[in-house]
């Protein structure tokens, strides 16, 4: 495979970790700035008891808690604003606050494409602020054919209105990408996926069918 194509792989599976919308042990996470531009910074630390990165992102956007909201639960538009994504559907609505979620990315030939099914849930703790928390249910739908099922994966989003309509974003990851790519080799590119991904993120949640949004269990 070419080195094009490994980080082009690599970077892939690195936004799957952003896709799967808390951490184990990120308390205890030493964590090592590796991006800063626009705005947007990554950071990566060692996991306990994993030999893939965790991943940290800290940014600002300019929304509201309700858009920010509408628009990561408009799963099906994830193609819009996720790295390489090929698909992805909505499973169940549990509750307003709670979706269940299918996805797959596409990733460059020889490796094989990631899907993974994502468990969302919508805190909000004070007026100002909201936690978003998700965990893979690998058992909620039968295997993909063509596709490796990720298994494990946690992330949380800590998100606070700063002004009106501006928030601070942080986001903290971890995951195991499932099959035989090794971790030495994901390490390598974890940073571009998910910052790619967050600049996306900017442009496309302040589309016009989410600008005014108005989003019940949200006070802004």
């Amino acid at each position: 495979m070419s080195s094009f194509k490994l980080s082009s792989v690599t970077a892939i599976l690195a936004t799957m970790m952003f896709c799967l919308f808390a951490t184990h042990g990120t308390a205890q996470v030493q964590w090592q700035l590796k991006k800063n531009e626009d705005g947007i910074k990554v950071y990566t630390g060692n996991t306990p008891n994993s030999n893939f990165k965790s991943i940290k992102v800290e940014c600002t956007v300019n929304a509201t808690l309700s858009q920010l909201v509408a628009f990561l639960l408009d799963v099906t538009k994830q193609k819009d604003w996720v790295y390489c994504s090929k698909d992805c559907r909505l499973v169940k609505r549990v509750a307003p606050n709670e979706i269940v979620y299918y996805s797959q990315l596409e990733v460059p030939w020889p490796a094989t494409d990631r899907d993974y099914i994502s468990h969302i849930v919508i805190t909000q703790n004070t007026p100002h602020a909201l936690v978003i928390e998700a965990n893979t249910e690998p058992d909620q739908l039968p295997q993909t054919p063509g596709a490796v099922r990720v298994k494990k994966s946690q992330a949380r989003w800590e998100v606070t209105a700063i002004s009106k309509d501006q928030l601070k974003i942080l986001y903290t990851v971890s995951f195991d990408p499932a099959g035989s790519l090794p971790a030495w080799l994901v390490n390598m590119f974890v940073t571009k996926g998910p910052y790619l991904t967050f600049q996306k993120l900017r442009e496309v949640a302040n589309k016009p069918e989410y600008k005014n949004a108005h989003v019940d269990f949200i006070k802004d």
